[in-house]
């Protein structure tokens, strides 16, 4: 259920301050879930360039994915995107992620209820990738939106990544800068809403003939509250430590490759951990998993992202090819 706390913060905040559109950095699909909900360098997915528009890639061009996203209560997510060769040995995509959180019951100034009313969000991407020797750039242009009942805000934001992959071995070093743009339209008249820029920097290391990828995220680089989600409750306003600073901006993940066909995905984010831990402890908050496989010329896909002891977000994905004749 916390999970539904932190998803229903951003939909507070969004009336009742300057913070706006953090759902867009929320991981609606599988491999990103799967792997902590952050990173620059795991390529090889036709979604992942909404992470980092470097990403793009012809190994998943002409692909189209869908992947669906469970919380608590009502709140659905979905995530759509494609990918396909563009001009100048470029790689395009386009991408929707539509958040859905269900009805509410509306209340006057004096607690009589006005009825119901509903909310979403969604951020339309659209991005474009091309390689020059061991470095590949990319950039996305995106429209977010947000209706929380009668209150609308838009913005029109962009995403910059530039990724170096070693000639020789299997390492990728990455570098991302997302969100930079402008309002267009506020809830409020006169109100500025603050986009969730942020400067990220990745890695990514195979050890040559190993069935398994490292990576490593450091996100908030520009030097943000490291709170993201919900403020930590146990914290009682004393100041973080240096080594837990770092490790809230960090996220770890694995890829494990026992064959071309089948792949399992392990990830770990500490901010995910502290922020909803409970006096019970935080459990399995902060870990997350998931795996992929190949079935003809589907490839099928399940990630889990635990919060805390008793919640936790499930994303399931399918993505084919349309170049390619089909079997059943």
């Amino acid at each position: 259920m916390l999970g539904l706390l932190g998803m229903s913060q951003q939909v507070i905040l969004a009336q009742t301050s300057q913070a706006a559109f953090n759902f867009v950095d929320h991981p609606s699909h599988a491999k990103l879930a799967a792997l902590g909900g952050v990173n620059l360098t795991a390529g090889n997915d036709p979604l992942m360039f909404l992470a980092n528009p470097a990403l793009l890639d012809s190994s998943r061009s002409n692909t189209p994915s869908f992947h669906y996203l469970n919380f608590p209560s009502g709140i659905n997510v979905a995530t759509l995107g494609y990918t396909f060769e563009g001009f100048s040995d470029g790689i395009f995509g386009i991408g929707l992620q539509y958040f859905n959180y269900g009805d509410f019951q509306g209340f006057d100034d004096i607690g009589q209820p006005t009825g119901k009313f509903n909310a979403n969000e969604f951020a339309l991407t659209a991005g474009y990738a091309k390689s020059q020797g061991v470095f590949r750039y990319g950039a996305n242009l995106k429209l977010l939106g947000s209706v929380l009942e009668s209150f609308q805000a838009y913005a029109l934001v962009m995403d910059f990544g530039v990724n170096y992959h070693h000639p020789v071995q299997d390492l990728v070093l990455a570098i991302n800068l997302r969100n930079i743009g402008f309002n267009i339209k506020n809830y409020i008249a006169g109100q500025d809403l603050q986009l969730p820029t942020d400067l990220r920097i990745g890695a990514s290391y195979k050890p040559e003939f190993a069935p398994f990828r490292f990576h490593i995220s450091l996100r908030n680089l520009q030097g943000r509250e490291v709170d993201f989600f919900i403020p930590d409750p146990f914290r009682n306003n004393e100041e973080l430590g240096t080594v837990d600073q770092i490790f809230r901006r960090a996220v770890f993940g694995v890829e494990i490759l026992p064959s071309e066909h089948f792949n399992l995905r392990l990830g770990y984010n500490h901010l995910i951990r502290k922020e909803f831990e409970t006096a019970n402890g935080a459990g399995a908050g902060g870990f997350s998993g998931g795996f992929s496989f190949m079935l003809k010329q589907f490839e099928l896909s399940y990630s889990r992202m635990f919060y805390n002891v008793p919640g936790g977000s499930n994303v399931f994905g399918i993505t084919t090819t349309i170049d390619k004749k089909r079997t059943f």
